[in-house]
């Protein structure tokens, strides 16, 4: 280029302006997005944990049969824990009748029962219950029973538990003044079964041998059907029948007892 060209040119070249000098950025870490990813989705999606304990109160109606036929009224209270490898289950319940200001029934039971199996995911399991009944109008009055041994479940899932237990124990019996203990075996089952949406059943049974004459025995059997009300939330209806059979019953004891109860409980 002559010299006359490159003077021309200058002014041109100066007044251009230079290209924009890209601005200075962080590197993105990709672990860093992947664990803000993750965070985020910790804090949107909360796990709620389930508590392993549920309870009831119960209140309602009874009809027994011992010597007469009565009507009363019945209250009842229950606590369950439930986790992978027990089940623990308590509740009292109270009986009251009269008829023409005469005590029919004045019985209260409260029982206890625990198991626990072997190994996670296992069916057999050990137990221990105990038992404590009081009864006005029986000779007994008084009655503690206590057992344990060994189960195995049968089922052990959401809808249904069913377990099968044998072992050996003793009850105490206080007759009058007379009191004591007498050891005795126990064949037996209980259940929980949730048939549907709403409703329940569960129940127990077992027979209890005298050790020392295998033909003296008692027989209990519980039942008991739930179903939910969708007018109230944790508000059900329940009837239950318990029916005990004594087979040597004290003097103006009956030999068999009977109470069917109904009314409604409110669940926690």
């Amino acid at each position: 280029m002559d010299p006359l060209s490159l003077l021309l040119a200058a002014p041109m070249l100066a007044a251009t302006p230079a290209p924009p000098t890209p601005p200075a950025t962080t590197p993105i870490d990709p672990t860093a997005l992947v664990l803000g990813i993750q965070d985020d989705a910790d804090a949107d999606v909360v796990a709620e944990e389930t508590s392993p304990w549920t309870g009831s109160l119960g209140l309602g109606l009874t009809l027994s049969r011992t010597t007469t036929n009565t009507l009363g009224f019945n209250f009842s209270a229950a606590a369950n824990r439930k986790d992978e490898l027990s089940n623990w289950s308590s509740g009292v319940k109270y009986i009251y009748n009269e008829d023409d200001d005469v005590v029919q029934d004045n019985f209260l039971i409260a029982q206890s029962e625990y198991d626990r199996l072997f190994s996670k995911g296992g069916l057999w399991n050990w137990f221990g219950q105990t038992s404590y009944q009081y009864n006005e109008t029986e000779s007994y009055r008084q009655r503690f029973k206590g057992f344990g041994g060994l189960g195995y479940y049968v089922s052990r899932t959401d809808e249904l538990t069913w377990n099968l237990k044998a072992g050996a124990g003793a009850s105490w019996d206080q007759r009058s003044s007379l009191e004591g203990w007498t050891a005795r075996s126990l064949l037996g089952t209980n259940w929980n079964w949730a048939i549907g949406d709403g409703l329940g059943f569960e129940g127990s049974a077992s027979i209890e041998n005298d050790l020392e004459d295998l033909e003296q025995y008692f027989a209990v059997l519980e039942l008991k059907v739930n179903v939910a009300l969708k007018a109230m939330e944790n508000l059900n209806l329940y009837v239950s029948v318990r029916d005990e059979y004594n087979s040597d019953p004290g003097p103006g004891d009956s030999w068999n007892s009977l109470w069917i109860t109904m009314g409604f409980t409110y669940g926690f």
